[in-house]
């Protein structure tokens, strides 16, 4: 991305959230609540059992950006605006979860899942906007690759591997949401035993 043509320009309408306004009325005085209607998401967290490695995805965020550029906060500009996440993508789609899950496992890594497991589903943004994450786990092998990833349209996502045992340095690292350090949680009590980690 040129971050040179990045520029802000005034919000009219959008397809992937619309703007709201509410009023209501308690003890004789009125209020008002703004909020965003958004989609809602599903996310996957991806195990590579040769690397005995977590699958996670480099990208540029532009909302992060802005927070970062407001806040004045100083960072080398080669990671401005780039956040470390789990593979996920907007349920946008007329096709079940899981289909949307492995969907984007192809399209931002390009690993296809045999098969992919619910972990669960996790609500945000109460006071902003709520919407739905569906959480899911998947193991993948080399043999599960079949395509370069990457991302569509003008997504700009890079791989990024961790050992497991890595994790807890890796995290103190990067910008990160929530879900990576749950979904760690999760492997680690439900699922690293079982990969002898």
């Amino acid at each position: 991305m040129d971050l040179k043509t990045l520029r802000e320009e005034k919000f009219t309408s959008s397809k992937f959230i619309k703007l709201k306004h509410y009023k209501y009325e308690k003890n004789g005085k009125e209020y008002t609540w703004d909020f965003i209607e958004s989609m809602d998401s599903v996310a996957i967290l991806l195990y590579h059992k040769t690397k005995q490695s977590f699958v996670f995805v480099r990208q540029f965020r532009i909302p992060l950006y802005d927070y970062q550029k407001r806040n004045n906060i100083k960072l080398d500009k080669n990671e401005l605006g780039y956040s470390i996440e789990l593979c996920s993508g907007l349920v946008d789609k007329n096709l079940s979860l899981e289909d949307i899950a492995k969907e984007e496992c192809v399209e931002e890594l390009g690993y296809m899942p045999k098969s992919i497991e619910k972990i669960s589903d996790f609500y945000s943004g109460f006071g902003s906007g709520t919407s739905k994450q569906s959480l899911y786990f998947a193991e993948i092998d080399e043999d599960d690759k079949i395509s370069k990833g990457g991302g569509i349209d003008d997504e700009e996502i890079e791989s990024v591997f961790v050992k497991v045992h890595e994790f807890e340095n890796f995290k103190e690292k990067i910008i990160r949401s929530t879900t990576l350090d749950f979904s760690y949680l999760w492997f680690m009590k439900f699922k690293a035993q079982k990969y002898g980690l």
